[in-house]
């Protein structure tokens, strides 16, 4: 069974390991006299007053299980692991929302997630990334090879040892003066904010292939591309501004194979350009580099009479019963690349259709103006 964060830091002291971090029973708290004395009223809405009781109810939940024997109450055993998730993830947050109140501009850069495939972003990312370290820490390498965890691990264990320090730092800020970060206090919170940053992208970078700097100024391009191939449509009528903004479930379809053909044909320069080699095409499309040659216009260098483009394209018809049947097989060839993003590159065409949808949709504040004023 796996909680997500913090699990093996109290596993270790009931099975009597060492994973060089103190768990979270073994915190410093005041004795219960002083601390009914200064401990923060719950409806205090200051950011350290909320940390106190989340950090409360983590520690409580953590010295519950440690009085548990989970094999005589396996049931209880799990209903306990779940708080612990739930109350971890509410620490996590309360902290994220302190360090954006204490050090919003020195906080580490996270222009690194848009590396990461789409399928990793997801809000509990944090809690993994702190059970990841926990479990390197312990010698136990669920997700990676036994190298790439062995020099994890001097991160794992500066992240967590850094975390333990903000923990009691700010406990101790919360129950003397929960409206101010004194230096040590942000000092503390700049080195558990980078410390985390550096080892999520090293993590997740030992688990899957994340894009590098051209990829994603190739992947950019292909959204630059799909942008203006939206617009045009929107100019010439094939698509309305209302089926952009209502997410119409056909354009997941529409919008490709129409940026297919902008692409060949429309602007022959851009992402898509023939000019270019495979190796040098976003990797979303370098695999049908020979399809899409297929499908392109077919023109030799060098200038042509008029008569021999007639003949050229004569000589094209003749391959194909009628205009119609000529126009069908070049839609199946469109349709064709188009199926295979879908299937292929999923995570990617969705975060391109992502970034498309807010570029063109309408603003905001328009569609409730227009809301409110129709009712």
């Amino acid at each position: 069974m796996r909680a997500s964060l913090f699990i093996l830091l109290w596993r270790n002291e009931v099975m009597g390991g060492d994973s060089g971090v103190a768990p979270f029973a073994a915190l410093p708290c005041a004795s219960p006299i002083i601390a009914c004395a200064l401990c923060p009223q719950r409806s205090d809405p200051r950011l350290l007053s909320q940390f106190f009781f989340a950090d409360e109810r983590v520690t409580r939940v953590v010295a519950e299980i440690n009085g548990l024997d989970a094999e005589l109450d396996p049931q209880q055993y799990l209903a306990l692991l779940n708080q612990l998730h739930l109350s971890q993830a509410q620490l996590l947050a309360v902290i994220e929302r302190i360090m954006e109140e204490c050090i919003p501009t020195q906080r580490h850069s996270r222009d690194y997630l848009i590396k990461f495939p789409e399928e990793l972003l997801v809000d509990n990312l944090g809690n993994h990334m702190l059970f990841a370290a926990e479990c390197l820490l312990a010698g136990s390498f669920l997700e990676v090879e036994e190298a790439e965890g062995a020099q994890l691990r001097p991160r794992a264990r500066s992240l967590l040892c850094s975390l333990e320090l903000v923990r009691a730092l700010l406990r101790e800020q919360s129950l003397s003066q929960p409206s101010t970060y004194p230096e040590p206090v942000r000092a503390a919170l700049i080195r558990f904010d980078h410390l985390f940053a550096e080892f999520e992208l090293s993590y997740v970078s030992s688990l899957v292939a994340v894009k590098s700097p051209d990829e994603i100024y190739r992947q950019q391009e292909i959204i630059v591309l799909f942008c203006e191939t939206v617009e045009r449509a929107l100019r010439l009528g094939y698509l309305t501004q209302e089926m952009i903004d209502d997410y119409e479930p056909l354009l997941m379809f529409t919008i490709p194979r129409l940026a297919i053909i902008s692409g060949l044909l429309i602007y022959p320069e851009g992402p898509l350009s023939l000019e270019r080699s495979p190796e040098q095409m976003s990797r979303v499309f370098s695999p049908f580099y020979n399809l899409l040659t297929k499908i392109s216009p077919q023109q030799p260098p060098g200038p042509w009479l008029e008569a021999t483009v007639d003949a050229h394209c004569s000589e094209l018809r003749s391959h194909y019963s009628s205009t119609r049947d000529m126009l069908h097989t070049l839609f199946v060839c469109i349709s064709g690349v188009a199926d295979q993003l879908q299937t292929n590159f999923a995570s990617d065409l969705r975060t391109i259709l992502k970034t498309v949808f807010k570029i063109v949709a309408s603003p905001a504040e328009t569609s409730e103006e227009t809301g409110s004023s129709s009712t």
